[in-house]
């Protein structure tokens, strides 16, 4: 299990501000599937996924969810809506058995003031996550239909027993809704990666078992 100490997020900081502000860190288990955070919900804790994953997703005017991201050991959500004060951007899922530390909305507010480093800290988390999600866009906004597709799903995609895997449930709808396509194309192109051995599908996976090809 990752320990709250070795996060990213604390690198920076001297082991006294960090024992301090881990001392308002409060651990939880939550079963899988449990709903963590409502898109819309007032925004009143840092999370930090200490084992297991979460899904971050958004619902469409057609009430379909679009999975923006996922997040494993290591990495922390909710910052956004404590920053700015407005209730949360999308809603978080655990797609597995997972524990969370949950820093309250006052104790942040409160590290932000007090330790500076730990403010620098999460700037610099913030600017390379705009970095990372500005370089996924142009890349999206300059490919086809298929190089979106191969973009997401490598983004989605993480090395599970010497396997390339997409540990979650996508449907042609899902993927078609992440890259901008029609549902149609989304089911030629699967078609084609399935035929030719690059994907296959597993208990709601996709598995991916070679490079895919650089053009469709």
């Amino acid at each position: 299990m990752f320990q709250l100490k070795d996060f990213e997020l604390f690198k920076q900081l001297d082991k006294n501000d960090v024992d301090t502000i881990l001392a308002h860190v409060n651990c939880r288990n939550f079963p899988k599937k449990t709903q963590i955070v409502t898109e819309g919900d007032d925004s009143h804790s840092l999370y930090f996924v200490l084992s297991g994953r979460v899904r971050i997703y958004l619902d469409d005017e057609n009430g379909k969810e679009i999975t923006v991201n996922t997040h494993k050991a290591g990495e922390f959500f909710g910052e956004l809506g404590l920053i700015r004060s407005i209730p949360r951007t999308a809603s978080v899922l655990t797609l597995e058995d997972s524990r969370l530390g949950i820093l309250p909305e006052a104790d942040f507010r409160r590290c932000l003031s007090q330790h500076p480093a730990f403010s620098m800290s999460l700037i610099h988390n913030l600017s390379m996550r705009l970095v990372e999600a500005t370089d996924t866009i142009r890349k999206l906004g300059l490919m086809d239909v298929y190089g979106r597709i191969a973009v997401t799903f490598l983004n989605l995609s993480e090395e599970i027993n010497g396997e390339r895997v997409i540990n979650e449930k996508l449907t042609q709808q899902n993927i078609a809704s992440l890259v901008g396509a029609s549902r149609e194309m989304v089911a030629r192109i699967l078609k084609d990666l399935r035929t030719g051995g690059y994907i296959s599908q597993r208990n709601n996976q996709i598995i991916i078992h070679k490079a895919l090809p650089h053009s469709w």
